[in-house]
């Protein structure tokens, strides 16, 4: 009979080798559509170089997989168009609370360069905010039309 006391779990697997992180990259407006899938501010928690363009590659390959049976799913009932800004205000309030967080009255740090990147994303954050509040304003004052 086994003992409790035994361990019957295989070794742990070797750590993965030194690699150097990758930072978020710089998006160029006009080439949004490159980056389709995952928000920045998931992929910064996956900075090995090789885990990084994976889950980078599966994104692209879902967004393609969607693009490919977009034909096959129901209509928005505001229309697409609607639709779109409507997820473009909610990454936007996603944003909007990760920089408060991230800035806001938990931020801790000595440095004065992160003292100063802090306050600045403190700003963006309520900036973001006045803007998601008009967009949000807009889209409510919409009437229905039949989507075809």
């Amino acid at each position: 009979m086994l003992e409790l006391s035994q361990s019957t779990a295989p070794p742990a697997p070797p750590p993965p080798p030194d690699e150097s992180a990758v930072s978020p990259p710089v998006i160029h407006p006009d080439r949004w559509e490159d980056f389709p899938a995952f928000r920045e501010t998931f992929l910064v928690y996956f900075p090995q170089a090789r885990a990084n363009a994976r889950i980078r590659g599966f994104g692209d390959l879902l967004f393609e997989m969607a693009i490919e049976t977009w034909g096959q799913w129901p209509s928005h009932p505001e229309g697409i168009f609607p639709a779109e800004l409507t997820a473009a205000v909610a990454d936007m309030r996603h944003l909007q609370g990760a920089m408060a967080s991230w800035c806001g009255p938990a931020f801790s740090s000595s440095s004065a360069q992160d003292i100063r990147l802090a306050a600045v994303g403190a700003d963006v954050s309520r900036e973001i905010d006045k803007l998601a509040d008009l967009l949000e304003a807009e889209l409510r004052n919409l009437k229905p039309e039949r989507v075809q």
